[in-house]
């Protein structure tokens, strides 16, 4: 397994970016209303993608909320890569960028109902700081 740099605008991003917007959207059922696909709009910084067997197999992105605070984008694992710790070491990668970019806090956005993901950021140090029905912020003190 390799996490390396990548840009927005390669195929191999879109098309992870592509996967996780129909996860996402079939995922969500009838609140899929609320969800809106990726475009340039979310001003992405920086993406790390991973690759197993010479596959992308997942993606993690990052930008910058405020100073100070970094947010985590668009993670997204192919199912047949989860429950093997590339979750982990890919947020590994964004807080470690995160750090040496002079952030002290992450920030991320998810649905409640998300499950295994809202784990997996708790058991990283993310808690809960607002909720809104199923829509959650979630932040990690990077210090």
């Amino acid at each position: 397994m390799n996490i390396i740099p990548a840009k927005t605008t390669d195929e191999s991003v879109l098309h992870l970016f592509s996967e996780h917007d129909d996860y996402m959207i079939a995922f969500l059922g009838d609140d899929k209303k609320y969800y809106t696909r990726y475009s340039e709009n979310e001003h992405i910084e920086n993406v790390w993608v991973v690759i197993e067997a010479d596959i992308p197999a997942g993606c993690i992105a990052y930008r910058k909320k405020e100073e100070g605070v970094g947010e985590v984008k668009r993670m997204f694992l192919k199912e047949e890569y989860r429950g093997r710790g590339i979750a982990k070491e890919l947020l590994k990668t964004v807080e470690n960028y995160a750090k040496e970019q002079g952030c002290h806090k992450l920030f991320l956005d998810t649905r409640i109902t998300l499950e295994p993901a809202v784990s997996l950021y708790r058991a990283f140090g993310f808690d809960i700081v607002f909720q809104q029905g199923l829509y959650i912020q979630m932040e990690k003190s990077i210090v």
